[in-house]
């Protein structure tokens, strides 16, 4: 599996100017669990078309979090 990080990066041009990293997994779990669950909000609100294309891109995340951000213990919910 590959290593990961996550970059808390203040918004600035196209991508932003790092503030501080972490390769933490409990942190990751925790992030890969408000990501989908906001997604989650997303595809439940709005238009047939929008909560449509938030409901694909809901698949797209978990898919790809899955794979760089195993599930385990470590956050309170279901998912991670």
């Amino acid at each position: 599996m590959s290593i990961v990080i996550l970059t808390l990066q203040l918004p600035r041009g196209g991508r932003g100017i790092p503030i501080a990293t972490t390769a933490d997994m409990e942190v990751l779990r925790c992030f890969k669990r408000a990501v989908i669950q906001e997604w989650r909000m997303k595809s439940e609100r709005g238009d047939d078309a929008e909560a449509m294309i938030a409901r694909l891109e809901l698949e797209r995340v978990i898919k790809a979090l899955d794979v760089f951000i195993p599930d385990q213990t470590g956050c309170d919910d279901d998912r991670a």
